[in-house]
């Protein structure tokens, strides 16, 4: 599944008086012994600790091209440029997306994986959603770089025009699985068009299947289908025949630990300036998406 393709496990505590006061008795005795190490360890922000190493960690998306797929892409080069602002180098954290996002939040913004695999510094590619944003309070999203919706590939022999969705009764369609496309399309017109649509695990592969001929039209996001499909003629990409499919948009953005206030003021004013000269816009083009500003 890749990001975004719908908006759709607490700690665990000590629970017995035992636990706890053993858990505070160890706590005032590593106070008692280090008190300084302690408070030089608080003091030092989120930003201080990232220059004096002179790394930015930033976690990517495995396998979504056109924006981070096998070291390169659309949010690889914007993360250099980032790190680059803040005069330190960038160091990916390469991820397989989860079903859902607050699992990628947990993994790679502000806690990491049980085997010790993050967190990052920053995440790339995150939804801009404030109503979404309210329920994930350890995580704070911001600096929106890129406007996203879903649109539908199709293939110009097959598929001249597009003005309904009636086509795909006969025609076939791919999607990727559980995303809000597949979901629409599963129940659009009663459950009209369900016989001729085509699942992928991504939309790379669900793009793959257009581009091979395998199936007329693809529905996947915009930047996805420009970015592989190109300035193929064979091909036109436009938003889907559908109302709710149509509205749909969402901006792409930053996310970093509900604390690292410093850190994404800072990088709220790096990707202002890549904005406002034009970096972000010539990044995307270079990789064949339309940048779309949010």
């Amino acid at each position: 599944m890749t990001p975004c393709g719908v908006f759709p496990a607490l700690s665990r505590r000590f629970s017995t008086r035992g636990r706890a006061a053993a858990a505070l008795g160890a706590l005032a005795l590593a106070i008692h012994i280090a008190p300084v190490a302690g408070a030089e360890a608080g003091e030092r922000s989120a930003l201080a600790r990232i220059q004096q190493r002179g790394v930015l960690t930033v976690a990517l998306y495995k396998d979504f091209a056109p924006f981070s797929d096998d070291g390169r892409g659309v949010d690889v080069d914007l993360a250099e440029a980032l790190a680059a602002k803040l005069g330190v180098k960038m160091s990916p954290l390469w991820f397989d997306a989860s079903e859902r996002m607050e699992d990628d939040f947990r993994k790679m913004v502000w806690k990491g994986t049980p085997v010790g695999y993050g967190p990052a510094d920053v995440m790339m590619h995150v939804p801009v959603d404030r109503d979404y944003m309210a329920r994930v309070e350890q995580v704070k999203v911001f600096a929106p770089y890129h406007r996203e919706r879903f649109a539908i590939g199709r293939q110009l022999e097959k598929l001249p025009t597009l003005e309904s969705l009636e086509p795909f009764e006969k025609l076939s369609l791919a999607v990727e699985g559980e995303s809000m496309g597949a979901l629409i399309m599963l129940s659009a017109d009663n459950g009209r068009y369900r016989e001729k649509l085509k699942i992928f695990k991504n939309s790379e592969e669900a793009i793959g299947a257009l581009k091979s001929g395998a199936v007329a039209a693809t529905m996947a996001q915009q930047g996805a289908l420009e970015g592989i499909l190109g300035d193929d003629s064979r091909f036109a990409i436009e938003l889907p025949p559908h109302p709710m499919l149509k509205m749909r948009q969402w901006m792409l953005g930053l996310a970093v630990k509900a604390e690292s206030d410093d850190l994404a003021q800072a990088l709220q004013s790096a990707m202002n300036e890549l904005l406002a000269d034009g970096t972000v816009k010539s990044i995307m083009q270079r990789h064949g998406v339309k940048h779309r500003i949010p």
